[in-house]
């Protein structure tokens, strides 16, 4: 055994999904801030976002993925014909509700401060959050998978956590985010925190649907931009029928019209740029909930947070990245990309548990081909543990 305090914990190429999520999100994030607009237009933000969601639905077809597949079976002895109905509209209740809460926090932020546009920074797939708020959502997803997923959490994951919330925390505090002049703002803190546990929830239902009920991934997402696009058609005709036009009161028509009067061509640049982010990030992410726990999702939201920080922190305060790197630590910890190995804090790692699983079935005995996740039981047949899924083990003749 690695005498190392800290291990590499059983890794495959799908880890690659949450890191160029992140990675994409970075770039984001670089483009909202020194490709910015005067004017933005809602409704272009929420097509580009619906039409990334619903571009999933070409995923099936480009990997010849039929939705008449052996999980159907499994999903009949659950009655979902029955249930589809009530799944999908708690899924876009839940969509909805986090939308609202988005919206609510874009136009509080709007009216009760003078001298504030439409950034629409919340409008992105994975909206602006300190580490306070962040916070709030971890543990709000710990608790809802818990109960929903009936996931797991042990000595490993309780440590982690509380070292990110610790150093999340301190961090925003030392960099200023929470001090205001205006309690105004402590309500806007106060809306995002909220948005964040209805998002929790929302990551946690679709994880839900898709491992207990085994519904394809791209009807998931599809659902919710279907949703989005629907409602981004309302807020058009509502913009297109006002007769006061760019002299509107309303912000989002107002700031529609303003749009077109910028320059054409960065503007169409940096739609088409936008969009193609959105394109590649949505089917990334519902890959990510798909092939993992919801809680790598927060990888992806600490990249944005602390490349946010990078951006806006001043030289006195760089030594808030050993804050930030401390904190990365943890969350790989706590998602066992890493594992802490000493005083038994790796016993209870799914790796460590899989492998006492298959000590359990060959009654506390393993050979030599045990490192390759290849078992032989007797001389006719061996169990093959390198599925792609990682729930399954298969037991197969020898020589296939």
């Amino acid at each position: 055994m690695s005498k190392s305090f800290i291990i590499l914990g059983s890794l495959n190429l799908k880890y690659l999904l949450p890191f160029f999520l992140a990675i994409l999100q970075v770039v984001f994030i670089i483009i909202n801030r020194y490709y910015e607009e005067e004017h933005n237009n809602l409704v272009l933000q929420m097509y580009m976002l619906s039409l990334g969601e619903m571009s999933i639905k070409l995923l099936p077809c480009i990997l010849n993925i039929s939705n008449l597949n052996d999980n159907i079976k499994e999903r009949e002895k659950f009655g979902v014909k029955q249930k589809k109905c009530k799944h999908y509209s708690l899924l876009c209740l839940l969509f909805i509700g986090n939308s609202l809460i988005t919206s609510g926090a874009i136009l509080g932020k709007y009216y009760m401060f003078e001298n504030q546009k439409l950034d629409y920074k919340e409008s992105n797939l994975f909206p602006e959050k300190d580490f306070i708020v962040m916070s709030v959502e971890m543990v709000v997803m710990i608790f809802v998978s818990r109960c929903l997923l009936k996931y797991k959490y042990y000595k490993h994951h309780i440590i982690s956590m509380i070292i990110f919330l610790i150093f999340g925390i301190l961090s925003e505090i030392l960099i200023g985010a929470y001090i205001f002049d205006d309690n105004k703002e402590y309500l806007l803190k106060f809306i995002r925190i909220l948005g964040s546990a209805v998002d929790a929830t929302n990551y946690c239902f679709q994880k839900y649907l898709m491992d207990i009920y085994y519904y394809p991934y791209w009807n998931i997402a599809f659902v919710p931009g279907a949703v989005m696009f629907l409602f981004s058609s309302i807020v058009l005709i509502i913009a297109l029928i006002n007769p006061d036009k760019a002299d509107s009161e309303t912000p989002f028509v107002k700031e529609f019209y303003l749009y077109f009067t910028q320059d054409a061509g960065r503007t169409v640049g940096r739609i088409i740029l936008v969009f193609v982010l959105h394109v590649i990030m949505c089917p990334l992410t519902i890959l990510t909930i798909y092939y993992f726990s919801p809680n790598f999702i927060l990888i992806i939201i600490q990249f944005s947070r602390i490349t946010q920080h990078l951006i806006q922190i001043k030289p006195y305060q760089l030594y808030l990245i050993i804050f930030y790197v401390i904190q990365f630590i943890a969350l790989m910890i706590h998602l066992e990309i890493l594992e802490l190995n000493f005083c038994g804090l790796n016993e209870y790692t799914k790796h460590n548990i899989d492998l006492r699983g298959i000590d359990d079935l060959l009654g506390g005995g393993r050979d030599s081909t045990a490192g390759l996740n290849i078992v032989d039981i007797n001389k006719d047949y061996t169990i093959d543990n390198r599925e792609t899924n990682e729930n399954a083990v298969e037991m197969r003749e020898q020589g296939q």
